[in-house]
């Protein structure tokens, strides 16, 4: 398969790639997200690579800290070219900063793989109308529209807001010039990103695994692109899954009672 705008190529896929169009997605998923009460979309781009939506939800929040506050969300992101899959991912917005950090852990995806017939069966392909392809496609994005409705889960988003909790009790390891100096051999980082990140942890005065987490997250707002921006807030979510040393983690010492998360007061 061929993908092609504007007269160009944009990329030459094998039989495997399905074609899950940018357009039939939106199609799906914004009348969903018109359905969530006060949640708003609060980033979206179209790169020559990807779609993403950033959707947060403002009456679903906790506090890592006293006064530090986060609320849920999540991340619609699809590639027409073949790099990437479509994914529904998590999203935690902190609203000192406004910073994005998208959880691997409990991401969900869907790959570009289908439409592919037994090679033995040359017949196989003809038995199949492009009606019959465009009702698969449409059970297709039904499923994708069911993630989307329960991607803002209240569980899910209290365990994420629990490892930002138990991430402020674990310090660095290391030094934070070495600590970032690791960060960018592991993530591939470059110079200016190093640079930017290191900044900010130094900016943030905080030398624990939350602190680089979030030095890493806004480092992000000063991306090259909004694409690299993504990059980062996903490795901020990479560094907040590290599995915790059981010798760095003292006894929690924040209130039990900040993981029931706050609500506002909604008119009926």
């Amino acid at each position: 398969m061929i993908r092609v705008l504007d007269g160009k190529v944009r990329a030459f896929l094998s039989d495997r790639y399905r074609r899950l169009d940018n357009l039939e997605l939106c199609a799906a998923v914004l009348p969903v997200i018109n359905e969530m009460k006060n949640s708003v979309i609060e980033s979206c781009e179209v790169t020559p690579t990807h779609l993403y939506l950033k959707v947060v939800n403002r009456r679903l929040k906790a506090e890592v800290r006293v006064g530090d506050v986060v609320q849920a969300g999540f991340v619609v992101s699809n590639s027409e070219v073949g790099l990437g899959s479509l994914r529904v991912e998590p999203l935690v917005f902190r609203l000192v900063c406004k910073n994005g950090l998208i959880c691997k852990d409990l991401a969900q995806k869907k790959y570009h793989v289908g439409r592919q017939f037994n090679a033995s069966d040359d017949s196989a392909y003809e038995l199949y109308s492009e009606a019959t392809l465009e009702q698969d496609d449409k059970a297709f994005f039904m499923k994708v529209q069911d993630v989307v409705r329960t991607a803002v889960d209240e569980a899910k988003f209290l365990l994420t807001v629990d490892k930002l909790r138990e991430a402020t009790q674990i310090p660095l390891k290391h030094e934070p010039v070495k600590a970032v100096e690791l960060l960018a051999d592991k993530f591939q980082l470059t110079e200016n990103e190093r640079g930017d990140i290191l900044r900010q942890l130094f900016m943030g005065a905080d030398n624990s695994r939350y602190g680089l987490v979030n030095a890493v997250t806004a480092a992000s707002k000063i991306a090259k692109s909004y694409e690299r921006a993504t990059d980062l807030e996903r490795i901020g979510g990479e560094i907040l899954s590290l599995p915790v040393p059981q010798n760095m983690l003292p006894p929690p010492s924040y209130d039990v009672n900040l993981a029931i998360p706050e609500y506002e007061t909604i008119p009926a």
